[in-house]
């Protein structure tokens, strides 16, 4: 009968490891007795800029950091970015590249911290409402939580989405900045065959014969990576005809078009644009 037992409580201790390591990190929030105000990694957030549009979405987790990928449209340009995301019972720490804001847990009403800008300030915070009821073009939250911080800003975090909307009536060329999250969708994988097709992915190569991988610098000098093996899969995010031709494959590298030792595919029409509505407005 102890064995017995013993086996169960075993089994059951390993059941709840496995499922503490798997669930999002939203979900640990829950368990771990503090509400998160990271954004759900299950959905695509799209924000209204006071100069453009960007697209949000979680890529992957690295050295317990929730890496997310924002790309931000002005007119016809788009640029992408990586944002990180940390966050335990002592707060969220969230870093863009250019600037570091927190939330420093638990949140209490008149509550204090600071940070430094990307312009090198010290920027105080303060925590003026915990219960605000807040609209946007994506919804009406409630029991959202204000922070003044002493440039003038007013930023609203909702939980599990994080920012939701960010005011400051200072002008930025003559118009307020300000931030409003939009629209909110579930994250959904559009399969092509057993992979899922990405946003911006034009097509897939399949290695058939040892070839090269390079890799442009900024002036588009090709550096040489190492040497591709056949079996290897790429998705294809560009196509110019540098250097005979060559594809990109994301992060700077290309593979040169080589009929004979590449395996070049496009995915149909219906899928592209299945990936295009799951992004559009």
């Amino acid at each position: 009968m102890k064995k017995v037992m013993t086996f169960r409580l075993l089994s059951l201790l390993v059941v709840l490891m496995l499922w503490f390591s798997a669930v999002p990190f939203t979900q640990k929030a829950l368990a771990a007795s503090y509400n998160s105000y990271m954004p759900d990694p299950t959905k695509i957030l799209r924000y209204a800029y006071y100069e453009g549009t960007s697209i949000k979405e979680f890529s992957h987790v690295q050295n317990q950091q929730y890496i997310w990928k924002e790309i931000y449209s002005y007119g016809e340009t788009d640029h992408t970015s990586t944002e990180t995301y940390r966050e335990d019972q002592h707060g969220l720490v969230y870093d863009d590249g250019y600037s570091v804001l927190k939330l420093v847990y638990p949140l209490q009403l008149g509550k204090t911290w600071s940070y430094v800008n990307g312009n090198g300030k010290k920027i105080t915070c303060t925590v003026v409402a915990l219960n605000k009821t807040v609209k946007t073009k994506a919804g009406t939250f409630q029991n959202v939580v204000e922070v003044k911080e002493s440039d003038g800003r007013h930023r609203y975090y909702a939980k599990n989405l994080g920012l939701i909307k960010s005011e400051n009536p200072s002008l930025v060329y003559g118009d307020p900045e300000y931030v409003e999250l939009i629209s909110i969708k579930k994250k959904v994988s559009v399969m092509w065959g057993t992979e899922e097709l990405k946003r911006g992915q034009i097509g897939r190569i399949t290695i058939v014969k040892p070839i090269n991988l390079w890799k442009r610098d900024k002036t588009n000098q090709l550096h040489f990576v190492r040497v591709l093996k056949p079996g290897e899969r790429y998705r294809v995010y560009t196509y110019d005809h540098r250097y005979g031709g060559q594809y990109g494959v994301g992060g700077g590298y290309y593979i040169t078009k080589i009929p004979s030792h590449i395996k070049y595919e496009t995915p149909s029409k219906r899928l592209l644009e299945m990936v295009k509505k799951l992004y559009s407005e």
